[in-house]
């Protein structure tokens, strides 16, 4: 039924296209589409203890593919940050390679006070890029060699569409956390989304604390 429907969206909407168009049209619908429904590598990681309401997960060091912005309205609008890092594994790199799409988005976020943020957002490099991935010819992206990191996080679902969003997670995992004993920064985190904005259902989202 699922292959069914997403044959019908794209005759649908090619038949709106001008016949010398169709077949880009044709394959970029498809393309967006069928991100519904595949599956991402994902950043590896080990659980290595569970905690009520929360998990301690071990994050080996990797390389990641990252941007980074500072200011006001920076949380509300990360859609330029994302499109450099998505120009990247497009070919915006000095081999002209694709790089396959990978999972999570994660943003670094440190908050110095109310008028200085900075926002770091970075794709994970895929394990075959792993080791000598395409340096960005877009002089705004840059290779972060992260090390190794435990993070304090939780799973939620639904749309995390802002700042406001964010922070609203950020303080109830906190309270979470610290009533069990233990202290996180809510000046230092990570908002980390697994899905494409047309993924509608079984969501997932992380704040990630680093522990402390």
């Amino acid at each position: 039924m699922k292959g069914l429907a997403v044959c019908w969206c794209l005759l649908l909407l090619a038949s709106t296209c001008q016949a010398n168009a169709v077949t880009g049209f044709f394959d970029r619908m498809y393309n967006g589409i069928k991100g519904l429904f595949e599956e991402y590598e994902e950043a590896p990681y080990t659980v290595i203890r569970n905690a009520p309401g929360y998990e301690e997960r071990s994050y080996p060091a990797k390389k990641w593919a990252c941007t980074q912005e500072s200011g006001l309205g920076v949380g509300d609008n990360m859609g330029p940050m994302f499109w450099r890092l998505f120009q990247y594994i497009n070919g915006q790199n000095d081999r002209n390679a694709s790089i396959p799409m990978t999972v999570p988005v994660s943003t670094e976020v440190t908050i110095a006070s109310a008028n200085d943020k900075q926002y770091i957002m970075c794709f994970y490099i895929d394990d075959a890029h792993q080791s000598a991935p395409p340096q960005p010819t877009n002089p705004t992206v840059f290779i972060q060699d992260r090390q190794p990191i435990n993070l304090l996080t939780r799973t939620v679902g639904g749309y995390m569409n802002n700042e406001a969003n964010w922070m609203s997670e950020a303080g109830q995992l906190a309270a979470v956390i610290q009533g069990n004993g233990e202290t996180v920064s809510l000046v230092h985190m990570y908002w980390v989304g697994y899905d494409a904005p047309f993924k509608f259902w079984n969501r997932r989202n992380e704040v990630w604390f680093p522990k402390n």
